[in-house]
């Protein structure tokens, strides 16, 4: 299965931290392989292909950090230009039971391993958004409504009937967030990819949802830009030309705002990192 990668931007400011390392134990893929990119298309995809493993085709190494750390992109600080666009097709063989934790943990060590990367965790004080709602009597948007199965959206399990996977989704092109059965915080996650800084759930508002949001997206901001999708996929809807900002479609759609805020941010900090020897 593919999945598209959305890029966002990084931040901030700091305090005491730990080295981050993979454990003793950390499970290793099997074998793999990692070329150099120079096709200079501009797609990037991922994918856990049958028998077991991990696919990333031309992937930057910034955003194999963000897959193995489970983190957001802006939540990657440091290291040098070429990790953002110097791109790499990795081919590595697992379990095939392997979950998605333990290819996360693999993905760790093969950049230790191959990349020589370091890192250390840092919470920092920094520039964050709240999701509330909008209106002072609690209305929400009608947009906005309660969905008949609640998805772990980030753990790929659901908590409602058997089958009820089809009904979970998460579909984020440019100007268009389409959720189903999703939570708030996994919503506000989602977001934080579109404003650039995290996103903390505050509406206070339980359970899932299902909703398509439809705004304009800022003129060179953080969509997915032409020749992101690879060849074959299908076209992504079109960009209604009379949709209105993000902070208004969240208003007028949803019945939500983001308010600025400060708040304590878990980043991963590069100590260092090298290029990789290819086979």
């Amino acid at each position: 299965m593919k999945k598209l990668l959305v890029l966002a931007g990084a931040l901030l400011s700091a305090t005491p931290h730990a080295q981050v390392a993979p454990p003793a134990a950390t499970p290793s893929f099997e074998v793999a392989s990692i070329k150099r990119n120079k096709s200079g298309d501009g797609f990037i995809t991922m994918g856990m292909p049958p028998g077991g493993g991990l696919t990333m085709i031309n992937m930057p190494v910034r955003q194999m950090i963000v897959r193995a750390y489970q983190v957001q992109s802006y939540q990657v600080t440091g290291g040098p230009s070429w990790i953002t666009s110097d791109r790499f097709d990795v081919t590595a063989k697992g379990p095939a039971d392997a979950t998605p934790q333990q290819l996360n943990a693999m993905l760790q060590t093969l950049l230790a391993a191959r990349f020589k990367l370091k890192v250390h965790k840092q919470t920092r004080e920094a520039d964050v958004y709240r999701l509330v709602k909008a209106r002072a009597d609690g209305k929400l948007g009608d947009a906005l409504k309660p969905a008949a199965v609640n998805c772990d959206f980030n753990r790929g399990r659901s908590a409602g009937p058997a089958g009820a996977m089809a009904g979970c989704q998460m579909m984020m092109a440019p100007g268009r967030l389409q959720v189903a059965g999703q939570s708030m915080k996994t919503f506000a996650d989602s977001l934080g990819l579109q404003v650039g800084r995290p996103v903390i759930d505050a509406t206070g508002l339980s359970g899932s949802y299902d909703f398509t949001l439809t705004f304009m997206p800022e003129p060179g901001g953080r969509g997915m830009p032409p020749g992101f999708l690879p060849p074959g996929a299908p076209e992504l809807p079109p960009i209604d030309p009379n949709a209105p900002a993000l902070p208004t479609a969240l208003q007028e759609q949803l019945g939500l705002k983001l308010e600025a805020a400060k708040g304590p941010v878990e980043m991963i900090v590069i100590d260092s990192i090298e290029q990789p020897s290819e086979d």
